[in-house]
């Protein structure tokens, strides 16, 4: 079944955000991209681009922590850490380094856009209460909130460096590191 307006201007959003970055996210661009009438937006999101922008940040949180959920249900966290790292080396050398996280590109979307800030706020703590479990399920019980804040800081920054790089090594980089933690704060 096809996607409604609503949906297919979220799915769009995400993906431009991913693309271009909030700010470079026009409405007119989306309209078209998402084959969407005008009256859509207000439609759905009277509040207009930033509520659309907030809720298109929301559902990519969403979906990023059923995909952690998933990969925690399948191993522990080397595993976790290996896999979504892995995912991100697909996603940067299929689309030839050129879309990012977005929750990345919502967390810098300005301080006018408290509203896509404060989603881009909800979606890293999602990511990192669930490694702060896995880290737990895996044995690590000492320090576990700031190695899961480090563990989402260093995979954002990789990301970054990544893009500006052309290039996965950084990504590589951190898996190391993060593997090497948490082997080392195992009990």
């Amino acid at each position: 079944m096809t996607p409604g307006p609503r949906q297919r201007l979220i799915d769009n959003a995400i993906a431009m955000m991913r693309e271009r970055g909030v700010h470079a996210t026009g409405l007119a661009d989306l309209l078209k991209r998402s084959g969407t009438a005008r009256n859509s937006i207000y439609q759905h999101f009277p509040e207009g681009k930033a509520e659309l922008l907030a809720a298109a940040e929301l559902e990519a949180a969403e979906l990023a922590n059923g995909f952690l959920d998933a990969l925690r249900a399948r191993g522990d966290a080397e595993y976790l850490i290996t896999r979504f790292i892995a995912w991100w080396v697909n996603q940067l050398e299929t689309h030839d380094f050129d879309t990012g996280c977005p929750h990345a590109a919502a967390a810098l979307a300005g301080p006018g856009e408290a509203q896509i800030r404060a989603a881009a706020n909800d979606a890293f703590a999602g990511m990192r209460a669930r490694l702060v479990e896995s880290f737990r399920d895996s044995g690590v019980t000492d320090g576990v909130e700031t190695l899961a804040s480090l563990a989402v800081s260093a995979i954002e920054g990789a990301l970054l460096q990544a893009q500006a790089a052309h290039s996965v090594q950084p990504l590589r980089d951190v898996e190391h590191e993060l593997i090497s933690l948490l082997r080392a704060r195992r009990q």
